[in-house]
């Protein structure tokens, strides 16, 4: 008789029952110690405007390799939910509802300005935080208490501008503009600017939207004789305008705000890009003498990215402050502590990147640097 190996195997299928059940019945609030930080992201990934968010996808996705290579945050690793909008609101609209039935834990580095205009909505209504929004348009800026954002804005890129202008003489400036959401949001962030730097020499000149509007509009500013120009001009005219207008204004200094000065569209405007100073809103990706460079270039190599670029250290940057918001935030920490936690960051320095926030300040960095567009590289 074989009784006691049947009475131990019937104790082993008892035992392994009890265990599976007691595993099932495990608290949620423990389950999820160990469920990964779902982070949403709805983004132009395709289409004329998609580099810079390509771009920054490679840093985020360095700095979250990086950080779950030691543990992720409280035990738990960082995922990334990307979602594909192309720049059309009503996609990227779909996309965060989407992504709130997936339950993510925040909204991360949604861009451009019209993939934001179309996800946020959705994002307030369920209460979901927006980290580190993609674009630097003025119009977002309002304060709103779901919302911190990473970057400077396009008025303090054009600030910049402005100031180097008066410091330079350069204040016979022609400023381009498409009659635009954009180019007039641009338009009067220059106004303002040049009040405040009592510069009343420059003169704005809208690019229309026909052929023969172009042609008028170059020899009006070359008439006009400016010693320096900027662009606003986005949309199917704007790169012909500016390869037209720059022969004819050979002496005018030219410049342009961050969204407009992406590699892709420079070395689509051929030489007319030679010379071109631009602004950027995070430190040049190959100043090693800044740990955060330095730690960035490290975390790019690791994970298979040869090339550096503004914008994947910008995504970089951005998701390290994401990072340190949750481990602020603490264990199990709900949307309230986490975004409380960016209000201790006063301030907070990433290793030669400084924010800055509090419970009325959730614009977190003012920085902002001209370089010089070479043809080939940008320099400082």
């Amino acid at each position: 008789m074989n009784r006691p190996p049947r009475l131990a195997s019937r104790r082993l299928l008892l035992q392994a029952a009890v265990a599976s059940t007691t595993a099932l019945a495990a608290p949620r609030w423990l389950r999820a110690q160990s469920a990964p930080w779902l982070i949403g992201q709805t983004a132009a990934l395709s289409g004329p405007l998609a580099y810079p968010f390509v771009e920054m996808n490679k840093g985020i996705q360095a700095a979250f390799d990086e950080a779950n290579e030691r543990g992720g945050v409280d035990g738990r690793p960082l995922e990334l939910r990307s979602l594909d909008d192309a720049g059309e609101p009503p996609r990227a609209t779909e996309n965060a509802r989407q992504l709130v039935a997936a339950d993510v834990f925040t909204f991360f580095a949604c861009g451009g300005t019209t993939s934001v205009l179309g996800m946020l909505p959705v994002a307030m209504q369920a209460k979901v935080p927006l980290i580190a929004p993609a674009s630097g348009a003025d119009a977002l800026r309002a304060h709103n208490p779901l919302v911190i954002h990473a970057r400077a804005s396009y008025a303090q890129e054009i600030a910049k501008i402005v100031q180097h202008l008066r410091t330079t003489g350069q204040t016979r400036c022609a400023v381009a503009y498409a009659d635009n959401p954009f180019g007039q949001a641009a338009l009067s962030a220059f106004d303002a600017a040049a009040r405040h730097y009592g510069n009343a020499d420059w003169k704005a000149f809208r690019l229309g939207d026909a052929p023969e509007d172009m042609a008028a509009l170059i020899e009006e500013i070359a008439r006009w004789r400016p010693n320096s120009l900027i662009s606003f001009a986005i949309g199917a005219n704007g790169i012909p305008f500016y390869r037209g207008l720059r022969p004819r204004v050979a002496g005018a200094a030219p410049f342009s705000i961050s969204f407009l000065g992406t590699k892709p569209l420079l070395d689509a405007l051929g030489d007319a890009a030679r010379g071109i100073a631009v602004a950027q809103v995070v430190p040049h990706p190959e100043n090693l003498a800044l740990p955060v460079v330095k730690a960035y270039r490290q975390a790019m190599q690791k994970a298979g990215f040869a090339e550096a670029s503004y914008s994947s250290l910008e995504g970089y940057i951005s998701a390290r402050l994401l990072i340190e918001g949750l481990r602020r935030a603490g264990r199990g920490a709900s949307r309230e502590r986490f975004i409380a936690a960016f209000h201790t960051m006063r301030p907070y320095d990433l290793g030669g990147f400084e924010f800055n926030f509090g419970p009325n300040q959730h614009d977190g960095s003012s920085f902002v640097e001209l370089t010089y567009y070479n043809g080939e590289r940008f320099r400082r």
